[in-house]
């Protein structure tokens, strides 16, 4: 199989890959939808109050139109892979604290199912371009102790997986024409 092979992209079509890419981007859009109802905060003038605090844990996520020209698509893919897992972390955690302190925990707990499959798509992609999957490391996230608390991490979640799904679905597209896979409207 000669798809993608030491981070460099070859002219190749493999099926297995070109459907786990397709599926990503239709998770990625899912956890897009679903990041606008994680944030349990609706007055803009609020949310701006709240974004004092800040998740230090976050993956942050740095990468400019000019560096997709010279990307390496192993390091990219398994960086997503790794994102990926620590956001699912991350809304895990936010969806204990929503119902620990009896705030509706649906949107977390429906991001979290959606990052987990997304993973699970790029896992596929990884072992089809022989690459290394590797977990993220262990964060210590803050413990919630209010609903305010809870507020506060809702809107910054909400945001960096906004960041996240942006990202990722340019990383998928890009991904997707250099391994020549067949072109698909949903991308």
């Amino acid at each position: 199989m000669g798809l993608l092979r030491s981070g460099q992209c070859r002219p190749a079509h493999d099926d297995v890959f070109c459907k786990a890419l397709k599926s990503a981007v239709h998770q990625i859009d899912a956890i897009r939808e679903t990041a606008e109802q994680l944030q349990l905060v609706r007055d803009e003038g609020l949310v701006e109050d709240l974004l004092d605090v800040r998740l230090q844990s976050l993956p942050v996520i740095s990468i400019t139109a000019s560096r997709f020209q010279t990307w390496k698509a192993n390091k990219y893919l398994s960086q997503l892979y790794m994102h990926t897992l620590a956001l699912r972390m991350h809304v895990e955690w936010l969806k204990a604290a929503t119902e620990s302190v009896s705030l509706p925990s649906e949107a977390a707990g429906a991001a979290g199912v959606h990052l987990l499959q997304l993973a699970s798509l790029i896992r596929t992609a990884l072992i089809q371009i022989d690459a290394v999957a590797l977990p993220p490391p262990r964060s210590s996230l803050p413990t919630v102790s209010s609903a305010f608390d809870v507020l506060r991490y809702s809107v910054e979640m909400s945001r960096s997986l906004k960041v996240f799904c942006h990202w990722s679905k340019r990383l998928v597209r890009h991904l997707h024409i250099k391994a020549l896979c067949p072109p698909s409207r949903s991308l």
